[in-house]
């Protein structure tokens, strides 16, 4: 199971990864606490629903619909990419070493895009097809007047 983390800058409309991970032989409740660590609010995309109950009843923030990860989807979300790629609209950290190895080697399997072999990549293109679907942080803006602390 793998997870990118990516922000949307919305006035210039440049995706930014800025964290990445892949679980491997995790349980689930390790998981959970590696993906809410890096934010609670945070909505997770998925296509599997054993994992995303998993998830959710761990406390994660789940996105409502599953993700379509078909061939079809790939090619589409991946043309996306590759767009905001050669418009400078999608920029990945620098020290997330592991997805730029994945990308180095990420080569067409029978003129379709390999969904398996490559788990940060398709984390990518899932975090992308979703992101009309997340929301922005809430930040927190105290109510006017004094604050007072009590002890």
């Amino acid at each position: 199971m793998s997870f990118v983390w990516l922000e949307l800058d919305t006035e210039t409309d440049t995706v930014r990864v800025y964290d990445s991970c892949v679980f491997s032989t995790e349980v689930p409740a390790v998981i959970a606490e590696g993906v809410r660590a890096r934010g609670r609010w945070v909505p997770i995309g998925w296509n599997n629903q054993e994992m995303m109950q998993c998830l959710l009843d761990r406390g994660c923030k789940m996105l409502p619909e599953a993700t379509s990860d078909s061939d079809e989807y790939a090619e589409v979300i991946s043309r996306e990419i590759w767009e905001r790629m050669r418009s400078q609209r999608f920029v990945v950290d620098r020290k997330l070493t592991a997805w730029f190895e994945e990308a180095g080697t990420l080569e067409r399997d029978g003129n379709k895009i390999p969904r398996d072999s490559h788990p940060l990549i398709a984390a990518t293109r899932m975090a992308i097809a979703n992101l009309d679907s997340a929301k922005a942080k809430q930040t927190y803006r105290p109510k006017p007047g004094p604050q007072v602390a009590m002890i």
